[in-house]
């Protein structure tokens, strides 16, 4: 009986993994191809020189692009009063691209203007081909300097979030790539690892639990390169844009982008991923939603401060808290943030050996099913199944006992 059991289970291990893949493979299949058809047509219309048009997925130029590139070319004539007033922006942006553009803000720190400087003396159509190019190609060289193997890069860069990332015209497929770069690298190359997880600073929410977990680590030479990165940058970004920008940036941007947090994601609601916009999308009041999104983020917090801690803990389940615990503490979070989420899973997937079971699945696509839910439903769901997967990785290594406290426990039995 126990050889019948044994089969048994390896039996439904195999058909697991085998109808995983089978529904894994198929829904990516269709998740690519609906990107090849979004895509290609606008890059053929680039390469042809045809007039701007609006192209899916967000009906609109470029996407989020088209607030990166009037970005630069504002930030290039020192008008950043101009460019903060989400008012005269929203004039700016209609005047260089269509009337019709639904309004969309700019609300980053100074120093994420310094890579779109060199990109807003392209054209619009030129520049996003080029933007999307090297971020793609700096996004692996971090993650091949990381050490990552080229099937994790690949799979990862060809990810659902990946392609909603290229899609849109962001750079968090860039700013994922640095931030699992650079923690993997701070335990075996310090500095390196620290530097590079400066570059965090370009779009902090990106890496909000960062900082958490390198001082849990006790990592503290990387800290210190990490902060030494980051005033590097911050000076850089005040000799080359001139010391108004942050009086600009304080005086509108921390404004609008509380404002943007407080009135909802109007354009693409189901784009979405914070708790907080989960609460207000069910009709909870802010005061409400702010509570939940503290409650969550305190318990994310302390799971991942505690993985740090732990030696028992893999670095890959490490990263993968690290990323989850993330999107469970923002609140101002969306789908194409989660390029790191994906690497991290694709990470996890790598150290099993590839053996993944349907539920892997299931996470791994989430970041195109969850705007599939909203739209279908209504419903934002993505801070729940972050919740379950936070579970799911922290529980099975936390709650065994530690081995000298069952040493303890079998002395005092006998």
């Amino acid at each position: 009986m126990p050889e019948v059991r044994t089969r048994l289970r390896e039996y439904g291990s195999a058909v697991s993994v085998m109808s995983a893949y089978a529904v894994l493979a198929t829904v990516w299949v269709m998740i690519f191809l609906v990107f090849l058809g979004h895509m290609l047509p606008r890059v053929r219309d680039i390469l042809r020189h045809a007039p701007l048009a609006d192209t899916p997925p967000c009906d609109g130029v470029q996407c989020d692009f088209s607030v990166f590139w009037p970005a630069g070319l504002l930030a290039s004539n020192g008008q950043f009063e101009r460019l903060y007033n989400p008012v005269t922006f929203d004039v700016f942006r209609k005047h260089i691209l269509f009337t019709g553009e639904p309004q969309l803000n700019w609300y980053y720190p100074p120093p994420s203007l310094l890579p779109l400087l060199p990109i807003s003396h392209l054209p619009l159509g030129p520049a996003f081909i080029v933007w999307s190019l090297v971020l793609l190609l700096l996004a692996v060289a971090a993650l091949r300097m990381a050490g990552i193997s080229w099937l994790v890069v690949l799979v990862s860069l060809l990810s659902p979030a990946a392609l909603w990332n290229i899609e849109m015209g962001q750079w968090e497929i860039f700013c994922g790539a640095v931030l699992m770069a650079g923690l993997l690298l701070q335990v075996r190359r310090p500095m390196t690892g620290g530097l590079l997880l400066s570059l965090m600073i370009l779009k902090p929410q990106a890496g909000v639990l960062m900082p958490v977990a390198l001082l849990a680590g006790g990592r503290w030479r990387a800290i210190a390169w990490g902060i030494a990165g980051g005033t590097v940058i911050c000076l850089l970004a005040t000799v080359v844009l001139g010391p108004q920008v942050w009086a600009a940036w304080h005086h509108y941007g921390e404004e609008v982008a509380h404002q943007n947090l407080i009135q909802g994601n109007s354009i693409g609601l189901e784009e979405s991923a914070s708790v907080f916009w989960a609460m207000r999308n069910a009709g909870a009041s802010v005061q409400a939603a702010y509570a939940v999104q503290v409650l969550a983020a305190l318990t994310a917090l302390a799971a991942v401060a505690h993985a740090w801690r732990d030696q028992r803990f893999s670095t890959e389940r490490r990263l993968a808290l690290t990323v989850v615990g993330g999107v469970l503490v923002t609140p101002y979070l969306f789908i194409v943030d989660l390029v790191a989420y994906e690497i991290a899973l694709a990470l996890l997937a790598e150290r099993r050996g590839w053996r993944i079971d349907p539920l892997d699945a299931f996470f791994w696509l989430w970041p195109m099913l969850s705007p599939a839910i909203y739209i279908w439903k209504g419903w934002l769901l993505t801070p729940v199944v972050m919740a379950a997967l936070l579970l799911r990785l922290w529980a099975p290594v936390a709650l065994q006992a530690r081995p000298r406290q069952m040493h303890k426990e079998a002395r005092l039995r006998c």
